[in-house]
């Protein structure tokens, strides 16, 4: 059974100005930074043995920040990326409740009903995030693992690991940093 630790990114720029952030990605704020530097202090002591992420600005740089803290080499894998919001990256919730108040508001209430134009859809997202960490977790059998996600890849995530539905999303994205272990052999996933 293999430990998982989910780590949030850090703080965006994106996130500041309340901007949908997807496979692009934006940079980390000095508050993002800090936030990384703090959960990976504390991890310190957990003997973790790999961390992973995707190839996102944000994921690269939380995970290279813990990483450097926990004196180990950063794996990416593109299939961790957080959900693609296609023609949606780069505005701002307002902005496309504007444009688009249907769609957002069946959004916000199903939000596995919904593809953004040229996206993916939760569902697509979720078996994309799923099927990467079985796969890292079937490597690293009887290890300890941190992976670094994007908030929504980690609220899909989370949701499998909880046993929770996937519909259930917004509940599983956190506005605030975060970092949380779970047990896993991959079944679950």
């Amino acid at each position: 059974m293999a430990r998982v630790f989910l780590m949030q990114t850090g703080r965006t720029t994106f996130e500041e100005q309340s901007r949908i952030e997807s496979v692009a990605g934006a940079p980390l704020t000095p508050q993002g930074v800090a936030e990384v530097q703090e959960q990976a202090r504390r991890l310190a002591d957990s003997e973790i043995d790999a961390v992973y992420t995707s190839q996102g600005e944000a994921e690269r740089q939380s995970a290279r920040l813990a990483a450097d803290i926990l004196g180990l080499k950063v794996h990416t894998t593109s299939n961790l990326r957080e959900i693609d919001y296609g023609l949606w990256q780069g505005l701002t919730l307002a902005e496309l409740k504007r444009r688009q108040p249907k769609v957002y508001r069946q959004w916000t209430d199903e939000p596995m009903s919904v593809c953004p134009p040229g996206g993916e859809t939760m569902r697509e997202a979720g078996d994309r995030v799923r099927a990467a960490v079985k796969s890292i977790v079937k490597r690293h059998r009887d290890e300890t693992l941190l992976v670094v996600l994007r908030p929504v890849a980690m609220g899909l995530l989370r949701c499998a690991l909880e046993g929770r539905q996937p519909a259930t999303i917004w509940q599983q994205v956190d506005c605030e940093f975060i970092c949380r272990g779970y047990e896993t052999d991959g079944k679950n996933l």
